[in-house]
């Protein structure tokens, strides 16, 4: 078979099956007014909506760089759910340097931005990451939504995915499957000499790993009531 067929069936596996892990800490920052910004999806051929999503801001370098990498998988969350059109950082007028102001809504309408995403990442003196975002009603220049998370840094993706997730179900209204694992069985080999490995990875294809190595059978996985456990 194919080299490329294993990415194939990854790429078919989220039809398949998914299971979500364990929630990490969330703390809520704020609970602001309602805003006026919501995104239909109920119309048969919604328009996706313009979202703009800066690095999220850090003090150390380290934490720069967890910035502008959560930033970058909420913002690939967002695109393929075909709901949401991130505008290039590019167009930016404002750049965002400190998280506690907020931010100059003008600029943002003038690229005609109808939300805002701005957040922090900080690397606290335990060594756990810390991230917190916020969501903005560009035109009503409102905050809509405020969370905090802490975990371990090796979670980031993770991170990622739970304020994607945060931010399609305050939009939408429905909730989100960003934060998601996919289990399938990846074949690879000869046609008559097929190998069959139990797989999981991130909803995104990301941190895929092997759970068998090929020799046993794998047909069907069967998951636990609970969903923590796979045969």
């Amino acid at each position: 078979m194919p080299h490329n067929k294993s990415d194939m069936l990854r790429k078919a596996a989220a039809i398949l099956l998914a299971i979500f892990l364990a929630p990490a800490t969330i703390m809520l920052v704020t609970a602001p007014a309602h805003a006026v910004l919501e995104l239909d999806i109920t119309q048969g051929q919604p328009q996706p909506l313009p979202i703009a999503l800066p690095s999220f801001v850090g003090a150390t370098p380290d934490a720069q760089k967890y910035g502008a990498d959560i930033a970058q998988v909420v913002t690939a969350d967002l695109e393929r759910s075909a709901l949401f059109r991130s505008i290039p950082q590019s167009a930016f007028i404002e750049q965002i340097s400190n998280f506690d102001q907020p931010p100059r809504f003008g600029d943002w309408r003038i690229i005609q931005a109808q939300a805002l995403v701005t957040g922090r990442s900080t690397v606290l003196p335990d060594g756990r990451l810390q991230a917190e975002f916020r969501l903005w009603d560009v035109f009503a220049q409102q905050q809509m939504l405020g969370l905090q998370f802490v975990t371990t840094p090796r979670n980031w993706r993770r991170i990622g995915h739970m304020i994607a997730d945060a931010i399609y179900e305050r939009l939408t209204g429905e909730k989100g499957y960003f934060d998601s694992r996919v289990v399938f069985v990846d074949e690879s080999g000869r046609k008559d000499r097929r190998v069959k490995k139990l797989a999981i990875m991130d909803q995104d294809g990301a941190n895929l790993r092997y759970l068998t190595d090929g020799n046993d059978l794998v047909l069907t996985p069967r998951f636990s009531p609970n969903a923590q456990e796979i045969t």
